[in-house]
C-alpha cells in the first residue's frame, strides 16, 4: 500500500509539473494538489501505524496473580 501511494504521488507531481510547464495551469495545479494530498495521507496513515505497534507491546508476565499465569511468557492482551 505504501509503494502504491508513493508511486501515485510521484506520478501526480510529475504530471502536474509537466502540465504547468506546457501552459495548462489549471490541471497542473489540480494535479499537484492531489499529489500533496496523497503525501499528507501517507504521512498521517503511517504515523498512526507506527504508534499502533508501540501500543500493543508484549511484556513478560511473571506474577502469579488471580489469573494464575505463572509461565513468565509474554502477556499480549
Amino acid at each position: 500500500m505504501f509503494f502504491l501511494l508513493l508511486t501515485a504521488m510521484i506520478i501526480t507531481l510529475v504530471v502536474g509539473t509537466t502540465l504547468i510547464i506546457n501552459g495548462n495551469t489549471l490541471f497542473g495545479i489540480l494535479s499537484i494538489g492531489i499529489g500533496a494530498l496523497l503525501l499528507f495521507i501517507i504521512l498521517i496513515y503511517y504515523g498512526k501505524k507506527k504508534n499502533r505497534k508501540k501500543k500493543f507491546d508484549c511484556t513478560p508476565d511473571c506474577d502469579c496473580g488471580p489469573d494464575l499465569d505463572c509461565d513468565c511468557g509474554p502477556d499480549c492482551n
